[in-house]
């Protein structure tokens, strides 16, 4: 498995005359209710983000159960950062043990800010 870098862009997720923190909070529950994603596993992103982050190590999350190796696993690392009214989601799919920081430094080089 190489690595994978995601980017979605979602507009007009949120309302105009919502605080960052507010829609940050609705994000939270958004992905605790619809996603199932325990609150324990999230971690709020350091400013000047307004999201969160997940991550989780897996084995082989798009094979079948039956089919699952028992070799080393995943690392999926998950963040939705939001941006005025949009939501950006990145994703890095990478290797468990991957040696490279290229997901690290693609996560943590990029800003998102509101276009006004």
């Amino acid at each position: 498995m190489g690595r994978q870098l995601n980017i979605d862009l979602a507009t007009n997720v949120y309302g105009l005359h919502a605080s960052s923190e507010e829609k940050r909070e609705q994000l939270r529950v958004t992905l605790i209710q619809r996603y199932g994603i325990s609150e324990k596993e999230l971690t709020r992103l350091p400013a000047p983000w307004y999201g969160w982050e997940w991550r989780k190590s897996v084995q082989e999350w798009l094979v079948p159960p039956k089919e699952k190796p028992d070799g080393p696993g995943e690392l999926l690392r998950d963040r939705w950062i939001v941006a005025g009214t949009s939501l950006v989601f990145l994703q890095v799919v990478s290797a468990e043990a991957d040696p490279f920081p290229e997901g690290e430094a693609f996560l943590d080089s990029l800003r998102v800010t509101d276009l006004k």
